[in-house]
């Protein structure tokens, strides 16, 4: 029986001049440290260290005769392969900065490392350094012609810098390699809407189909439909959306959208006039907020508020909605009039997302003949 050798471990390692590095990448006025070589060095050594420090293993800067050189020695596998995955792992933390030197210490060992490329030009992209993302994701490409997520980040980043000829051609080079590509489809048809939102639904369609849980390609289906003036296809999307992240910003937009419905059909469902039902539900709710008192008012209009972040259905009479603080069963439309009286107490010059300033006057002189009625 022999002796258990491990695997002898080739570091990762890799040299520049010392003059190529980036100095605005250091906490340290670049001006500074031209003019101190010493300070310069250990800056750029402390730089390097930070970035390999939290991978275990032991890594190694020198900086001598104007030549930095970098040997990371992991404690098992695949050296490259760690890094580059730590890195991505940063980028998904959203800690561009750390992962940023990892990606070009892979490229400064091997220039054709595509994953690196990719990474990095997405990387730049997001933080709007489109024309390095750009050179940086072609690059990628010329090494790698045949990845289609490659070529929907160029497209992405081509759109951003507003060359638009360029992006379509890219995001048409990654659905020609991959007709599934929901992100490619997705953004393809962003680019189509606002020329022709005729031409963007099949793409849209397509998207929303392929990632049924991605928030932004179900309201980005809602909107194009909107656009289409197809409303009644499009609001389903817009519940969908907001079920998705109730939290989210794109939420936010699909309640507003939801609002601007509710209050065209409203209109419509009166002839462009003043609802009755409405007004007797604004009535309903001066009535009972003044019976209960300005604190429990404030309680149901909250609660009411907060039951209709996902919108309510204001255009069925059906009594389908319940609260806590208040018994009975009441109607969207009733709960939207309540909500209305208590927020024009509360706070009269905000927007509640529904115009019912005709009923509630109406409703207010309707009291006021109520409680003063004409003398005889």
């Amino acid at each position: 029986m022999g002796f258990f050798e491990p695997p002898i471990m080739t570091p990762f390692s890799f040299q520049f001049p010392l003059a190529d590095f980036d100095l605005t990448r250091l906490p340290v006025d670049p001006a500074l440290l031209r003019d101190n070589a010493s300070m310069l060095a250990s800056a750029v050594q402390e730089f390097y260290r930070d970035s390999f420090q939290n991978l275990g293993g032991s890594a190694t800067v020198l900086v001598r005769d104007g030549v930095v050189s970098v040997a990371w020695q992991p404690e098992s596998g695949d050296a490259s392969a760690q890094l580059l995955q730590h890195a991505i792992d940063l980028l998904r933390q959203g800690n561009a900065s750390s992962a940023e030197p990892i990606l070009r210490a892979l490229l400064a060992q091997d220039s054709r490392n595509s994953d690196a490329l990719y990474n990095l030009g997405m990387m730049l992209s997001d933080q709007d350094r489109l024309a390095e993302a750009v050179e940086t994701l072609q690059e990628s490409l010329h090494f790698h012609p045949a990845h289609t997520e490659g070529w929907t980040a160029l497209g992405v980043a081509q759109a951003r810098r507003n060359a638009i000829p360029e992006a379509m051609k890219a995001l048409e080079r990654a659905i020609e390699i991959d007709p599934s590509n929901a992100h490619a489809l997705r953004n393809l048809a962003a680019i189509h809407v606002k020329e022709s939102p005729s031409r963007a639904l099949p793409f849209m369609q397509e998207a929303a189909r392929l990632l049924p849980s991605d928030q932004r390609s179900q309201y980005g289906l809602a909107q194009c439909l909107l656009d289409l003036d197809r409303v009644d296809e499009a609001d389903p999307l817009l519940v969908t959306t907001i079920s998705l992240d109730p939290l989210s910003e794109i939420a936010e937009l699909a309640r507003t959208d939801r609002s601007r419905i509710a209050q065209a059909n409203l209109r419509s469902n009166a002839g462009g006039g003043i609802r009755p039902d409405a007004v007797f539900f604004c009535l309903d709710a001066m009535q009972r907020f003044h019976a209960l008192g300005e604190e429990q008012a404030k309680a149901i209009t909250f609660e009411v508020a907060m039951l209709g972040r996902s919108g309510f259905d204001i255009n069925s009479p059906d009594k389908k909605y319940t609260l806590k603080s208040l018994p009975g069963h009441f109607s969207g439309l009733h709960l939207v009039s309540m909500m209305y009286v208590g927020m024009k107490s509360m706070a009269p010059t905000a927007d509640v997302g529904i115009d019912l300033s005709k009923e509630y006057a109406e409703a207010k002189a309707l009291l006021s003949d109520q409680t003063n009625p004409p003398k005889i």
